[in-house]
């Protein structure tokens, strides 16, 4: 199963199963050895043989991590648990993984089409994975510093807090040669305010490329999202088409991604190894393209836990993608800038 997926995820051209054959035979897997979403599946009246395609396979609710144990292999014998932040209802939800071989090179494969094939130097507005080892964000940016990264990477999110004249130092030494900025969309926030306070700018080459994850509203000052980019253009002089926002959650091992344009619908886009369908909230009846519902990923790396995770995202579905809408009423809300939200208030916020 795990060599079919691998294999599906790097080259699909040359598997011998479609992701249609492999969600089916990764839900059968998972039913078979995971008694907590067996259990769940059959109260649901759904067994084995009734799932026939990938849109049939039973999702179950982010909710269901903070309460249930959803994995094939004990807690202890698991390499990684990311959790979520847990702020609003103070339970945070667990993903085990029992390795992450293919949690990592889902990560690095996606990061390859939607973003860059190149090695760059890369500053990362996030803490590393050693000060925050349950956050699959961080893992997620250790990972890239490593793979996609120049040794002259840099975290710049400490113990100590957002690192901001160090940041500034290191863009000045790469002013001239094409870099990838990333972090939490928190994370930039933060950076604007302590750039306005100095009146500094830090022009970037003209190739480089900025990549924000997560939100801000209701965690931050309120920035709508055109105001958002338009800051990052003024600040690192770099062209919208340059900026890509990904949609992740600890839920999947799988991530999307939105080429950032201006004046257009950011459409998140996936890579063939993730698929997403639109319900509605109360029939759970798939929406048309166009119309508004519940968001549902089918997702072929999440090989430990459960391969349907329903959100409590509203999107509408289109052509290449979907739209992100925002959260269901009562939702609480979730993702990386939460967390980078926590780390900058426990720390000192500010340093050299």
């Amino acid at each position: 199963m795990k060599e079919d997926i691998q294999m599906f995820i790097e080259r699909p051209e040359e598997s011998k199963y479609t992701f249609n054959e492999l969600a089916v035979q990764l839900f059968g897997y998972l039913y078979r050895e995971n008694e907590a979403y067996q259990q769940f599946c059959r109260r649901n009246g759904i067994g084995s043989r009734q799932v026939r395609t990938w849109k049939d396979i039973p999702a179950v609710s982010t909710d269901a991590f903070k309460n249930t144990f959803l994995s094939t292999v004990p807690g202890e014998d698991c390499e990684r648990i990311f959790m979520t932040s847990g702020t609003t209802s103070g339970k945070q939800g667990k993903h085990y993984h029992e390795n992450l071989d293919i949690y990592d090179f889902s990560a690095r494969n996606s990061f390859q089409q939607f973003v860059s094939r190149e090695k760059r130097p890369i500053a990362i507005l996030f803490p590393d994975e050693e000060e925050m080892p349950n956050s699959s964000l961080a893992h997620y940016l250790t990972m890239l510093r490593e793979y996609q990264g120049t040794k002259d990477s840099r975290h710049f999110f400490t113990r100590s807090g957002l690192k901001v004249q160090s940041f500034i130092q290191w863009t000045k030494e790469y002013k001239d040669t094409p870099v990838i900025v990333l972090g939490a969309s928190y994370s930039f926030v933060h950076l604007f305010d302590a750039l306005e306070e100095i009146k500094q700018t830090l022009p970037l080459h003209k190739d480089s490329l900025i990549f924000d994850t997560g939100g801000f509203k209701n965690i931050s000052r309120s920035l709508e999202e055109e105001e958002f980019y338009e800051k990052l253009e003024q600040i690192f002089h770099v062209k919208r088409e340059n900026m890509v926002n990904m949609y992740g959650m600890t839920e999947l091992s799988t991530q999307y991604y939105t080429a950032i344009g201006k004046g257009q619908k950011h459409i998140k886009k996936n890579p063939h190894w993730i698929r997403f369908k639109v319900v509605d909230p109360v029939s759970g009846e798939e929406m048309p393209k166009g119309e508004a519902g519940l968001l549902i990923h089918v997702d072929l790396a999440n090989i430990n836990s459960v391969p349907a995770v329903q959100t409590s995202d509203l999107a509408v579905e289109h052509e290449t993608g979907f739209e992100l809408l925002g959260r269901q009423a009562s939702a609480e809300p979730k993702g990386c800038s939460l967390s980078a939200k926590q780390w900058l208030e426990e720390h000192n916020h500010v340093n050299g």
